[in-house]
């Protein structure tokens, strides 16, 4: 490393380096490990392991940096291989009872064993690549004054976010992520062998499998397809639009001229959901709204149809470029149709728009969950009561909502079912669609779709699929509880196996972090990460009700915490005697208050946009204030490294506790938070009468 380069300065790179991969791994490991994407704080988890083991054992300066080269390079391999090698479809748990849409394959015991044996194996591996990062930054950390290397740390980790966002938006993809992950590093090796090893990284994801796009969600692929004409020639039928190696939505030719043109069997492969609500009510739908429009085959059908207004609402802006560009049809040219890109659900709450003739909700089958600090899905919020009673109210007085669903388990259908039903408030009808799906379901609910005249209409009798919905009796979801594919509260049992394995190579590893360090426990470091990591998770959560489950509103929420860090910051710097226990006061109180008025369900100002703004005040409020006491906790501390090492261990542990919000719902999270700051207060010594002797009798040397 060259002796100019100055220790701010090594700090800034190696802290951007630290965050920016971070993302990639979790965004990468999502797209070509299957099963990462549902559970993307797997990689969360090992990423602050490896970074808090480094922090811990920085000031031993063993130099284990050296080696993350070489641990990068096989990371890079094992990701970008994947599908090569076999093993994007893992499993270590039923993907059918969680509703894991994908080419799973075998899912027995031995199976599931195996994936098991390949997530320790992968979630090993990025938390010993991240060990070397986190001794680095440990070490630039302890070269400075604690709250000053913590702020030069955070405001390098914005950067990193924002740079990635930049990237995700430009719809690069892995190799140029890796390429701006490694330029940092080259100051650090710019006269070893391990210059060439970044090199070699950079090189090595250049040359893996490439994918059509890279959207701000998915790995996009496109896969052609072709069909049997009545005299055995083959047509063109479209594409299927493979997302993260999987088919769940495309773009098909379902024109009435194209469609004469196949034989018997071609007609009967063809996927005929689109069509349900024409064949039941016909052609009278003159203002149609799609949510979750994908590639556009629920928006070409409206047109064929004779809709004269189609707003289609996709979250995916790549998606919606692959419809206009691939579709036979071409619906998204047409001078009807207006494209929204936006989340389902936002569109939903902001009202704006209403008195349409048909909604049509298709199946947002999303593979990803609403961020890596969330065990929520994307889709989640869409199939609530609180979100179909939106939907309802948006029709006119004979508007039809049509929901498209497709199901491995009865009590999946069920619950859907009876989410609708409750808040329809009469019983949907539910029919089968025309062709080799059969547990392909359309529900059909609101003032015009009334059931005593339905259950005579000759398609809901030939069709009907009333036995195949359940009876009411199955829980439906809600804004608070909005876990669709879990069966019942609690923990399921899948989700048991992969947190032992994840808690035991997290104990195995802060055990010999802290043989190398020889140093007392700093609970109250740890109770702080712990908290912090639950409030966050609970407010993008919230926030996504709010406004979004958006990349964007991600990025926003996250850097919006990064910067309430630095002013928290800032505040203690310039008023180094803000009193411990009232910030610990507000950080409760805001958190109650929260808790007991439910801020993302309430209007507050009869002004929306004012509404907002005020809201996500409120809930974000407490950040600052936790912020503010950690600034105060960390500025005792005699050693920085050793400290957000620690915090960095709880922060783990509290995005493991995130998954109670499966039990007591997601407005529970604030009395966890609560009682993990009452922790951290206690000992942080934040109550006693000379809290700042007392911390730093306590402080880790």
């Amino acid at each position: 490393m060259p002796k100019q380069t100055s220790p701010k300065l090594n700090l800034v790179l190696v802290s951007f380096v630290s965050l920016f991969l971070e993302l990639v791994v979790i965004r990468w490991l999502a797209s070509e490990v299957r099963i990462f994407a549902y559970f993307k704080n797997l990689p969360l988890f090992a990423a602050f392991l490896g970074l808090g083991a480094g922090f811990i054992i920085a000031r031993k300066r063993k130099n284990y940096f050296r080696l993350t080269p070489v641990f990068l390079l096989v990371l890079v391999v094992v990701i970008g291989l994947a599908k090569t090698l076999g093993y994007t479809h893992i499993v270590f748990t039923d993907p059918f009872e969680h509703y894991l849409v994908g080419e799973w394959g075998s899912t027995g015991p031995g199976a599931m064993l195996a994936g098991l044996g390949i997530l320790a194996g992968v979630f090993s591996l990025v938390v010993i690549t991240f060990v070397g990062i986190g001794e680095k930054v440990g070490e630039f950390l302890d070269d400075a004054s604690p709250l000053s290397a913590y702020s030069v740390n955070i405001a390098a980790g914005l950067t990193g976010v924002l740079v990635f966002t930049m990237l995700c938006f430009l719809r690069m993809g892995p190799a140029v992520w890796m390429l701006v992950a490694m330029l940092p590093l080259v100051p650090f090796f710019w006269r070893s062998w391990n210059l060439l090893l970044l090199g070699a990284i950079v090189a090595v994801a250049f040359l893996m499998p490439s994918a059509k796009t890279w959207s701000p969600y998915y790995r996009i692929d496109l896969e052609p397809v072709i069909t049997t004409s009545k005299d055995g020639a083959t047509l063109p039928l479209g594409y299927t639009v493979n997302v993260n190696h999987d088919g769940i939505l495309g773009a098909y030719n379902h024109s009435a001229e194209f469609v004469k043109q196949l034989s018997p069997d071609s007609q009967f492969q063809l996927i005929d959901y689109y069509n349900v609500p024409y064949r039941v009510f016909g052609p009278r739908f003159r203002k149609v709204l799609v949510l979750g429009a994908g590639a556009g085959n629920d928006v070409a059908a409206a047109l064929r149809n004779g809709a004269t207004q189609v707003d289609a609402v996709e979250i995916d802006p790549a998606i919606l470029d692959i419809g206009r560009q691939y579709h036979p049809e071409k619906p998204y040219d047409s001078k009807f149709v207006r494209t929204i890109n936006t989340d389902a659900r936002a569109f939903l709450r902001d009202g704006k728009d209403s008195g349409y003739d048909l909604i049509v909700l298709g199946e947002l089958d999303s593979h990803t969950v609403l961020s890596s600090m969330s065990s929520i899905r994307l889709d989640n919020y869409v199939y609530t009561v609180e979100s179909f009673r939106e939907a309802l109210s948006r029709l006119n007085r004979d508007g039809v909502l049509a929901l498209s669903f497709y199901y491995y388990r009865d009590w999946q259908m069920a619950r859907v079912f009876d989410a609708l039903w409750r808040a329809n408030g009469a019983e949907p009808i539910a029919v089968h669609s025309l062709g080799k799906y059969p547990d392909n379901l359309v529900l059909f609910a609101g003032p015009g779709a009334p059931r005593t005249q339905l259950v005579t209409h000759p398609y809901v009798v030939a069709q009907n699929a009333e036995n195949m919905v359940g009876n009411g009796t199955m829980e439906p979801t809600t804004d608070d509880w909005p876990f669709l594919y879990l069966k019942q509260r609690g923990l399921p049992s899948g989700y048991f196996s992969m947190l032992i394995v994840v808690l035991g190579i997290a104990y195995m590893v802060s055990m010999r972090g802290e043989q190398l360090a020889r140093g007392n426990r700093d609970w109250a470091m740890f109770f702080f990460g712990l908290a912090f990591m639950l409030m966050e998770t609970k407010v993008m959560a919230k926030v996504a009700l709010l406004v979004g489950a958006t990349w964007v509103v991600n990025t926003f929420v996250i850097a919006a915490v990064l910067i309430m860090i630095l002013f928290a910051n800032l505040a203690v710097a310039k008023f180094p005697k803000i009193p411990l226990r009232v910030a610990f006061a507000l950080i409760v109180f805001g958190l109650l208050f929260d808790w007991l008025v439910r801020i993302d369900t309430r209007s507050f100002l009869v002004q929306p946009v004012a509404n907002l703004i005020f809201a996500l005040f409120l809930m974000v409020i407490p950040v600052f204030f936790a912020a503010i006491a950690f600034a105060e906790v960390l500025n005792m501390r005699t050693v920085t490294s050793v400290a957000l090492g620690y915090n960095l261990f709880g922060a783990m542990v509290g995005g493991v506790l995130e998954y109670l919000s499966t039990i007591w719902g997601i407005n529970s999270l604030n009395l966890l938070c609560i009682a993990a700051y009452v922790c951290a207060a206690l000992f942080s010594g934040a109550f006693r009468r000379t809290p700042k002797q007392a911390s730093s009798a306590t402080a880790v040397s």
